[in-house]
């Protein structure tokens, strides 16, 4: 909560974002490889990277095919669930960032939402506090996973989660 407080003032991306991507992303701190607790892939100018595995929905076996050809080393295998878009799941291998700190990965993860596709939805958001108009324009962008919207908008309405945050925001 003290890393995503610090974000908070530092970005405008509100703690209840973060803290929640943090509990998902990361197994509540459980799965933080090379200190990336958000699961970022990894990115132009990055520290470091690592193959990891990871969950991903596809909506077609070429889309699939298409996203293991684009890097090297990535995998992908299929699973029996299928959401009610038609989406497949799939046990992936993928590469992801590594960070030199937490607070790096914080700092990386805020900053993202600023920019590019996440913008605007982040702009509304500084304008009219609506958190939850906030994670569902995001979450389709950010992550391939149908229900990550909804799995946020629950993590950052827990009473824990709140009670977190009040103590860092004072």
């Amino acid at each position: 909560a003290a890393e995503a407080f610090k974000c908070e003032q530092a970005t405008g991306i509100p703690c209840e974002l973060l803290i929640a991507q943090w509990a998902d992303e990361s197994g509540w701190g459980q799965h933080s490889q090379g200190n990336n607790c958000f699961g970022i892939k990894e990115y132009h100018g990055c520290s470091g990277t690592e193959l990891l595995p990871t969950e991903e929905w596809f909506s077609s076996l070429s889309a699939m095919e298409q996203w293991i050809h684009a890097m090297p080393g990535r995998t992908a295998e299929v699973t029996m669930r299928v959401n009610g878009r038609g989406q497949q799941r799939y046990n992936c291998r993928d590469w992801f960032a590594t960070f030199n700190s937490l607070s790096d990965c914080f700092v990386r993860r805020a900053n993202l939402f600023n920019l590019g596709r996440y913008a605007t939805y982040s702009a509304k958001f500084k304008q009219d506090g609506d958190l939850e108009a906030l994670i569902q324009g995001i979450g389709p962008i950010y992550a391939t996973d149908p229900d990550y919207s909804a799995t946020l908008i629950r993590i950052a309405s827990m009473p824990e989660v709140l009670s977190a945050i009040k103590l860092s925001r004072g």
